[in-house]
């Protein structure tokens, strides 16, 4: 079972920018292009790194060598102390000269320079969710979680289905609001299950997976979905997409996120 971050709001989204975001203008229109910021920061992981990428005029397949860049200026600076430069390796992926862990809580700040155009983001590196029940919601034919949340969290979840045929939801279908107060309690919700899977023969076939995220990830999140579940956010997201890296012509996610346990649901 894949357990690790599911990333469709940013590796086939982002990369697929150039593609989709022409649709919103005329063909006719001059191609503006954008450099893309991809970067996930999870908590007892390597640093994965960060990549750049660009995106292309319409009509343009996306070719990776087409799309990379190369010749970015970057560094990080962890906890507003260490400074880590970043080096171009191959594919738009940047990458520090050592290999070193990430850890909870700790504070990521990347910042980068493209012939002039300057480049930021910040994140800090949530922690790994602590959900104290999960339960099937009957009504909604959903999943529910408990969450005793910790200050600038948010928390969103997907549906598992175990078995011969496993099934995994595509995206999420909510993020929660941050807390004002430490150990507060939220409640994150799936997409609705497929009704294939809502017969009693699939009671103990099904799991939830909570993930938490820096606080940033909300606004994104709701900016490209308008609270709904899509597969093409940039489609109805448009250019109102709240990303949470700042610079001239960028977009793009750095982001810190903390996969929580497969949990079975009651």
């Amino acid at each position: 079972m894949k357990n690790r971050f599911y990333i469709v709001y940013f590796t086939s989204v982002l990369l697929l920018f150039g593609c989709e975001s022409e649709e919103l203008i005329s063909p006719e229109a001059v191609h503006v292009e954008y450099t893309v910021v991809q970067a996930e920061i999870i908590p007892g992981r390597l640093f994965a790194g960060v990549r750049f990428t660009k995106t292309l005029p319409l009509g343009v397949p996306f070719n990776i060598e087409h799309a990379e860049i190369k010749d970015i200026t970057a560094y990080l600076l962890k906890n507003r102390i260490q400074v880590i430069p970043l080096h171009y390796t191959n594919e738009g992926w940047y990458k520090p000269l050592y290999d070193f862990y990430v850890e909870e809580g700790e504070i990521y700040e990347l910042i980068a320079d493209r012939n002039g155009q300057y480049i930021y983001g910040k994140t800090v590196v949530p922690f790994k969710p602590d959900v104290t029940g999960a339960y099937y919601n009957t009504g909604s034919h959903c999943f529910d979680a408990d969450v005793s949340s910790n200050l600038n969290e948010v928390y969103g979840a997907l549906w598992i289905i175990s078995g011969n045929t496993p099934a995994r939801a595509d995206d999420y279908f909510s993020v929660t609001s941050p807390s004002s107060i430490p150990n507060e309690k939220k409640v994150v919700r799936t997409a609705s299950i497929p009704e294939v899977y809502r017969g009693q023969n699939y009671s103990d076939s099904r799991f939830i997976q909570v993930f938490s995220f820096d606080v940033s990830f909300r606004k994104y999140f709701y900016s490209r979905t308008s609270g709904e579940q899509v597969n093409d956010p940039f489609i109805q997201g448009g250019s109102a997409i709240e990303w949470n890296v700042q610079g001239d012509k960028v977009i793009g996610m750095f982001i810190g996120v903390a996969e929580g346990e497969i949990i079975k649901v009651n």
